[in-house]
């Protein structure tokens, strides 16, 4: 089974990928956005939607506006199945992984505003990342309002648990989507860890350095100066995929109708009554999380328990999909596996260094833990920073641009490339190929 964008096709483990959707505004990046949802909605993949303007509960209507779309569940105030709080971010991620269902956070008048709003994600993103077990995909809806380009103020956590999606996320199984009306705004770091473009059309000369990062970081082939000419003058649904390693595409793309609600404020205005729907499918979700909702209000202060996925796929979903889905699972458990021989291999290395210079097997090598961690407290703040981030993660994998990010540092800094390679000859961070590990 192929995900149907229109002129495009792509493999169900977009799933798992990471895209960009740029375009300004009204020219159908929300649109985009929603057709990838009613695809992974259909494949059996679910979903969830960061909704900072509030526009992602016309999923949950037909094109017309009027009769059922998806069975998905809005969290949010004026058009949502349940209110919004600040404190429900892990909640709603243990129910989506426990209850395998697609949501919409739509934060658009949350109480208590940005603050608010913020902490909500934030909780969200870390707890999701944590408990994932199965594929999922994450939309973020206006992404420079999440990993800006100037991280500042109270934003830092937000910054860190979405970016530690967006990087970290693949390896659980988890794709996201970021959605904006400029490159430019949007964090290099993040931007250059996405697979896949989709760019439809932009006037603003500011996005070309970071597209032209983007296109620089991963090598991408194609016309770039092609590329930039044709972005002002695109025709609306029309656009771009540059997908160099993912789908080895450049070429321009037609996006299809859309088979839900697009809840256009200009169209529409404020007339727009939503309809009342009655979502077999969903109302038992609602029900249950608004009593454990009620419960934990009452009990604030016990720890929760670790959520375990209960895999639950639509009645819709035919047999054909379920295979897919299998295989979908099994691809993700190899990869793990792979993960699991490239320790081994390591293992065997360090068993061989040990045999080298004498050592029992199983004896600690020359530098001790708590060597290390007196060098580690007598770095310059720099290099700290950056030992901090990647002790964090111990024995996953980093490349240096994931490091970088992880360490609020840059990437192509000729400093963050000296302080590597100490850290390196310090013997405080392995190198495994391309790759960065800290093991304590």
């Amino acid at each position: 089974m192929n995900i149907n964008l229109g002129s495009i096709q792509m493999p169900i483990n977009a799933a798992t990928k990471a895209f960009a959707i740029l375009a300004k505004r009204g020219a159908g990046k929300t649109y985009t956005g929603a057709v990838m949802a009613e695809e992974f909605y259909k494949a059996g993949i679910p979903f969830v939607v960061f909704d900072p303007i509030d526009v992602w509960w016309g999923l949950r209507l037909a094109a017309n506006g009027k009769d059922k779309g998806l069975p998905i569940v809005v969290f949010g105030t004026e058009h949502a199945d349940i209110q919004l709080d600040r404190e429900m971010g892990r909640k709603i991620a243990q129910a989506v992984v426990r209850e395998n269902i697609s949501c919409v956070i739509s934060t658009f008048g949350i109480p208590g505003g940005k603050t608010a709003e913020r902490h909500l994600i934030a909780e969200f993103s870390e707890e999701l990342l944590r408990i994932v077990k199965t594929p999922i995909h994450v939309f973020i809806e206006e992404a420079h309002e999440f990993v800006p380009q100037r991280v500042f103020g109270g934003l830092g956590k937000t910054f860190n648990a979405v970016s530690n999606l967006v990087v970290m996320g693949r390896n659980r199984g988890i794709g996201v989507t970021l959605i904006n009306q400029r490159a430019a705004t949007v964090n290099k770091d993040v931007l250059t860890q996405l697979d896949t473009l989709l760019a439809f059309q932009n006037t603003s000369p500011q996005d070309r350095k970071a597209l032209q990062d983007w296109v620089e970081y991963h090598s991408a082939e194609g016309d770039f100066e092609k590329f930039m000419d044709s972005l002002p003058s695109l025709p609306k649904g029309k656009g771009w995929v540059w997908s160099p390693e993912f789908l080895g595409k450049f070429e321009r793309i037609e996006i299809r109708k859309r088979e839900t609600f697009h809840p256009d404020r200009e169209k529409i205005g404020s007339k727009f009554v939503m309809p009342e729907l009655n979502q077999i499918d969903v109302q038992t979700f609602i029900a249950k999380f608004t009593s454990e909702m009620t419960i934990v209000k009452k009990e604030k202060g016990k720890k929760s328990p670790v959520i375990e996925p209960r895999i639950a796929l639509p009645p819709a979903l035919v047999e054909s999909n379920e295979q897919v889905i299998r295989e979908m699972k099994n691809d993700y458990e190899s990869r793990l596996l792979q993960k699991d021989g490239e320790i081994r291999r390591r293992d065997a290395i360090i068993e061989n260094v040990r045999k080298i210079v004498g050592m029992s097997s199983g004896a600690p090598l020359p530098i001790s833990s708590g060597k290390n961690n007196s060098i580690i407290e007598n770095l310059p703040k720099y290099d700290k920073d950056i030992m901090e981030a990647i002790r964090q993660h111990p024995g996953i994998p980093f490349t240096r641009a994931q490091l970088a990010m992880n360490a609020g540092k840059s990437y192509r800094s000729s400093k963050y490339l000296s302080v590597v390679h100490r850290l390196i000859k310090l013997q405080l961070i392995t190198k495994s190929g391309s790759d960065l590990i800290y093991q304590p």
